[in-house]
């Protein structure tokens, strides 16, 4: 029986901005359509890629990312990446309780980065989940099924004890081919019932 309910944070714990141009908004910067047309480019596949996994300090990426806009400064990109956090999912801090009064132990698996991940701190949902794993600190980003095998040995779970929770299709489809249960999250939905729902459907909750 699964007893390790792991989360995907953003689209699932905490709401996150999905548009470069509602960033923008966000925080209070002008968006300039042509500059976040710059951003459909390898480069910035590549500069996220290497940020998520800790491979690029956020002061660089932040830089990286405005040479490549070329219509904005390092500062609007730190204050857009600053504002892309929105907050908590409303009933997820519940939902997390409620597990953890159930016997199960709760994670999280994120892509993420540090300039985020210290902003999370500012979470209740997050503050309550109890173990803690992020792509800038593994090296690793999903769906590559490595950073799941390494999340097993670090938390000493089966692949059979775990139901997942993720908003992205491929994330979900790569902890399937492990072997986790994984519950696919609607983000413009109620993610916290979608939980609910996820971990009665595997027999986790009665």
């Amino acid at each position: 029986m699964p007893n390790l309910a792991v989360f995907d944070l953003g689209g699932v714990v905490v709401r996150i901005c999905r548009t470069w141009q509602e960033a923008c908004n966000a925080a209070g910067i002008t968006h300039i359509p042509q500059a976040e047309a710059r951003l459909d480019s390898p480069r910035k596949v590549e500069l996220l890629r290497a940020h998520q996994c800790g491979e690029v300090e956020s002061e660089d990426y932040f830089a990286g990312l405005a040479e490549l806009l070329a219509d904005h400064t390092a500062d609007e990109v730190r204050s857009v990446h600053t504002a892309w956090i929105l907050g908590d999912y409303p009933g997820m801090t519940s939902v997390i309780d409620r597990i953890h009064h159930a016997g199960m132990r709760t994670a999280c698996l994120s892509n993420t980065n540090a300039h985020h991940w210290e902003q999370l701190d500012s979470s209740e949902a997050f503050r309550r989940i109890q173990v803690r794993h992020a792509s800038h600190v593994m090296g690793l980003v999903k769906p590559d099924q490595r950073m799941y095998r390494a999340f097993e040995v670090a938390t000493g779970a089966a692949p059979q004890e775990i139901v997942f929770f993720d908003d992205l299709a491929e994330n979900i489809s790569a902890a399937r081919a492990c072997g986790w249960n994984a519950v696919h999250i609607d983000h413009t939905g109620d993610t916290a019932a979608q939980v609910l729902s996820g971990l009665r459907a595997h027999g986790a909750l009665a």
